[in-house]
């Protein structure tokens, strides 16, 4: 059986022939983690539909250095284009349901502050989040083959992410009083804005003025999910009827 060789991000345009100098965090992964040694062969993806093959030439001290060998196209992602609105949970709850999600094939990320969520909305707390959620993302791209990174957008307000209108867009808000579940939806959905509460779900008002920026409050079935169990079981059913699942 072939040895599954492992995959690095590099954020930079790489081409042919052309030797880096790998960061502090990926020196750290290839000398720590995996124990690489000078021939091995790594995958790096750098945020385009190619994926390019290197071979580490040299570890020095705490200094790794790759020679990029070759390009190859290779796009998996998915054409149901899925932008999943995720009220903030508490940390691994959200931090699962972020990676699960790019696993599954969400295009972007917008975290979101409810009525109901319990967040410390201090500046330097939300700058801290957004580099670790980036990070998961990177992480679930490393793991599960996506050679696209996924958009992480600023935290915004539920209502004022609920205004925004994008053309040929169906806008779903997670409802479980909702009589309505995805089969029910109408066929060809390419574009979906996905609405996923927290812990303590969505206030009247919230889902009312959800609703009035043309939502479909849409129910997963008769029981009640975890925050973190909703998202994957909506996003997992979206792309079943409507991706590539």
């Amino acid at each position: 059986m072939k040895n599954r060789i492992p995959r690095i991000y590099i954020d930079k345009n790489l081409k042919i022939n052309e030797k880096i100098i790998l960061n502090s965090s990926n020196t750290h992964y290839i000398i720590k983690v995996l124990r690489m040694n000078t021939q091995n062969k790594l995958e790096i993806f750098n945020d385009t539909n190619y994926i390019f093959l290197s071979k580490i030439i040299e570890i020095k001290k705490k200094i790794v250095t790759i020679l990029i060998l070759e390009q190859e196209k290779k796009n998996i992602e998915s054409p149901l284009l899925i932008h999943l609105g995720l009220v903030i949970s508490k940390n691994k709850k959200m931090n699962f349901a972020i990676q699960k999600s790019i696993e599954l094939g969400v295009h972007t990320i917008t975290p979101i502050f409810s009525q109901y969520c319990n967040f410390n909305k201090n500046k330097k707390n939300i700058l801290k989040k957004n580099v670790d959620w980036k990070n998961i993302i990177i992480a679930a791209c490393q793991q599960c083959r996506r050679n696209i990174i996924p958009k992480i957008n600023h935290i915004e307000n539920i209502n004022t992410w609920c205004e925004i209108s994008n053309k040929n867009e169906t806008k779903i808000i997670l409802d479980p009083k909702s009589i309505i579940n995805i089969n029910q939806l109408p066929k060809n959905i390419n574009y979906i804005r996905l609405l996923v509460g927290c812990e303590g779900g969505f206030s009247l008002s919230e889902v009312q003025k959800a609703i009035k920026h043309e939502f479909i409050p849409v129910k997963l079935g008769p029981r009640i999910l975890r925050t973190e169990t909703a998202a994957i079981a909506a996003v997992t059913a979206l792309q079943i009827r409507f991706g590539d699942l």
